[in-house]
């Protein structure tokens, strides 16, 4: 089988872009494909892996094995990535939110197959490609869940991109509300977020963000409120218009309030259609990569190596486990051996 590579930054819980890219991994890991986290920009592996997910990095390595057999990677690559400089010889683009919104890249034509993240996404698209949507939920629904009992007040809001990637201001309805924020010294934890949900009569939210479906889940429903940068919700298909209000008309928010705990039940239909839709992918995929020539390396010089400082400090770890399991004696007969033999060659 051809190996997936799939670009992606650290392992971020606050980015839901990134969870989805992480989960497609390990699908199609699970699915029986083989699939690998190029993890771009490179960051310290130890600290960057999804503890949720089998989703293995890309190393130098397994790259060249697959090169040195022919074995044509697919490449997966979310939209605000430019694939361009990385030799990829087949490129599937996964469109997480509308195209061009957050970042400019090159033409859709120039990719051999589309993913998109939803239905609304999808429709955007005026080509004749090869397309696919997977929704992929991303969200804990056994962690996000409702309070044992119901003692609900107030609101809460969020607003991180509208705020900090566009620099709009929040309207008054929001003014004076607690706000769930990101990445910063205080930001909230998860628990203390799922605490906020459960205990919350409404979320206001300026646009499309995992929190939405989190609080949802928690029985919380969630109002949109639509701006110059949110004019249509993502997933808005998927969800059936279960749980959420678009913008603050009373009709809206009752139909919020009438239809959240129908949610849960239609979030856990996705999960099991996304782990559908994945293997159709891998089928379809497949089939095409089939007789695609693998000429050239994926990102040569690009995927990291270890430095010979770090295989230095690799080795000492290596004594030193050996030395555990085995005894200083026995390790230093075995290095001994090794020496006198010219073996020399760990790694």
């Amino acid at each position: 089988m051809n190996p997936y590579y799939i670009v992606a930054p650290r392992y971020i819980r606050t980015s839901a872009g990134v969870r989805v890219l992480y989960k497609l991994c390990d699908l199609i890991n699970k699915a029986g494909g083989s699939a690998f986290i190029y993890l771009r920009p490179y960051s310290d592996p130890d600290l960057s892996c999804s503890p949720f997910d089998v989703a293995p990095f890309l190393t130098s390595k397994i790259a060249s094995y697959h090169f040195e057999n022919g074995l044509t990677p697919i490449i997966i690559y979310p939209e605000v990535f430019n694939i361009e400089l990385f030799d990829a010889p087949f490129k599937v683009r996964y469109l997480l939110n509308y195209n061009q919104l957050l970042f400019s890249n090159d033409a859709l034509d120039e990719d051999d197959y589309l993913l998109t993240y939803s239905e609304n996404i999808a429709q955007q698209i005026n080509l004749n490609k090869p397309t696919s949507t997977i929704f992929l939920p991303v969200s804990d629904p056994i962690f996000y869940s409702p309070p044992a009992v119901e003692n609900r007040h107030g609101a809460v809001f969020y607003a991180g991109k509208f705020k900090c990637h566009f620099g709009r201001k929040t309207f008054p309805i929001t003014e004076g509300l607690p706000e769930i924020t990101r990445d910063k010294a205080d930001s909230q934890t998860p628990e203390e977020i799922r605490k906020l949900f459960q205990e919350s009569e409404f979320f206001y939210c300026y646009e499309d963000s995992a929190l939405a479906l989190e609080a949802m889940l928690c029985g919380c429903p969630t109002i949109f409120l639509p701006n110059e940068h949110f004019q249509k919700t993502l997933g808005g298909n998927e969800l059936l218009g279960l749980g959420y209000a678009w913008g603050t008309n009373e009709q809206q928010i009752e139909h919020a309030k009438q239809t959240v705990y129908l949610l849960r039940e239609r979030y856990l239909e996705l999960l099991d259609l996304a782990n559908k839709e994945v293997t159709h992918f891998i089928h379809k995929t497949q089939l095409m990569v089939k007789n695609v020539p693998y000429i050239k390396p994926f990102a040569p010089n690009r995927i990291h190596k270890s430095s010979w400082l770090q295989r230095a400090e690799n080795l000492v770890y290596f004594l030193l486990d050996n030395i555990e399991d085995k005894g200083l004696i026995a390790t230093a007969k075995i290095i001994y051996k090794r020496i006198s033999s010219n073996r020399l060659k760990l790694f």
